[in-house]
């Protein structure tokens, strides 16, 4: 089946270029243009984004006020592409300060979820698959042992994203990032094939 005119999203979140981070999105870039997928790659660092909430942000929360133009282009991304697959590392077993500023900011209320007359939350998102890739410095055990696995899928996959609509995410983690080979990191992007295949991330639908 076809991926032409299939549009991915990549954001990257990491502070320093060349990172394991920014390895792992342009590995992940490149799979994805072979298969036909156009890519745009969002390096919120790179770009400025600010991840602070502002007065205006909490205004618009409230139903007044205007949309600020860095939110509506970061919306616009969203909104065009095809799948999403968000490259972050791990800090205090949870997303960093730029990626949760970039969740609280941009998936606000009237565009990623409306609230109905009796109280009701309805997620506005088209249901596109989602793909969050998170390096960490722990192992898969001790994700597990204390709940660190768990607290990622309860405040990202399903607090934000499931919140928002969108049933179709999943986490992939590179453990160990501390001592991560070039090797490695070809294997980890390799091992992200199978899985786009079988969320169906690289069909048409």
């Amino acid at each position: 089946m076809s991926n032409q005119g299939r549009k991915a999203l990549i954001v990257v979140t990491h502070p320093v270029p060349g990172s394991l981070n920014h390895a792992i999105a342009d590995g992940i870039g490149k799979d994805l243009n072979e298969r036909g997928i156009k890519v745009e790659i969002a390096d919120l660092h790179a770009e400025g984004f600010s991840p602070a909430m502002t007065a205006g942000d909490v205004m618009l929360y409230r139903g007044a006020g205007e949309l600020a133009p860095e939110i509506a282009r970061e919306q616009a991304r969203v909104d065009q592409a095809d799948m999403l697959v968000i490259v972050f590392p791990v800090y205090w077993w949870s997303a960093p300060s730029m990626l949760k500023g970039w969740f609280e900011r941009v998936f606000n209320g009237g565009w990623a979820y409306t609230v109905d007359d009796k109280g009701r939350i309805n997620g506005n998102m088209r249901d596109i698959p989602v793909l969050l890739v998170a390096t960490g410095a722990g192992n898969e055990s001790g994700y597990e042992r204390h709940g660190y696995a768990q607290a990622i899928q309860t405040q990202i996959v399903e607090g934000i994203f499931g919140y928002s609509g969108m049933k179709n995410t999943q986490v992939a983690y590179f453990f160990d990032a501390d001592n991560a080979t070039t090797e490695r990191i070809e294997q980890f992007v390799e091992a992200a094939t199978p899985l786009l295949e079988k969320e169906q991330l690289l069909s048409t639908y």
